[in-house]
């Protein structure tokens, strides 16, 4: 059984972050507990990573609003190609940075210092990704926009595959090039995973 587990130290306020599967098992990772830091629950990203698979090699994947950088180091320890985090709170990019080098410090990823949203809408890139993390913050309505424009931008690859994290009753209008393959609801919170179908060249 694999998962990612947070736990929160009061006392000085810290987090950290355990891989307990892969190459990089019992690694720890710290970081600042803040209040815009919504880490994913531990059942909820067991659950994607039963989905998704204990190998993910030959996998390019790309973590949108990275955070602690839980979702795209657990890729990394199951043998992820590439991992690209995208976050524009540059401490929490540069404590993901530092965690990785130290683990591995030829392991080829790409840390972007930028609003998630605004990066995409300005993607030129004919690099297309295998698997797409979102998990944007709440209460802002952000997601309909990202999925949107991931689609449009073709950022992953046809039949590559998207998971997203969204508020339980949310009005989600999801595209037609979306085909869900697996959902679950945990506090209010859906946790989704789709494949991509382009519906034209």
């Amino acid at each position: 059984m694999s998962c990612i587990i947070i736990n929160e130290m009061k006392k000085d306020k810290r987090g950290e972050v355990r891989i307990i599967s892969g190459k990089w098992k019992g690694k720890k990772i710290f970081f600042n507990l803040n209040q815009d830091l919504r880490p994913t629950p531990d059942r909820a990203k067991e659950t994607l990573f039963n989905w998704l698979g204990q190998d993910m090699r030959s996998l390019n994947c790309l973590d949108l609003f990275s955070g602690t950088g839980a979702l795209g180091l657990e890729a990394i320890s199951r043998n992820a190609q590439r991992v690209t985090f995208v976050e524009k709170n540059k401490s929490y990019l540069q404590a993901i940075e530092k965690a990785i080098f130290s683990m591995d410090k030829k392991k080829d990823c790409d840390f972007i210092c930028e609003d998630c949203l605004s990066w995409i809408k300005k993607y030129k890139s004919s690099f297309k990704y295998d698997l797409v993390f979102i998990d944007p913050p709440f209460n802002k309505n952000l997601i309909q926009e990202l999925i949107e424009n991931i689609l449009d931008k073709r950022i992953l690859k046809d039949k590559g595959k998207l998971y997203f994290e969204y508020e339980k009753g949310y009005d989600l209008k999801l595209p037609k090039e979306i085909n869900l393959t697996k959902e679950k609801s945990l506090g209010g919170k859906s946790y989704t995973l789709g494949v991509i179908t382009y519906l034209s060249s």
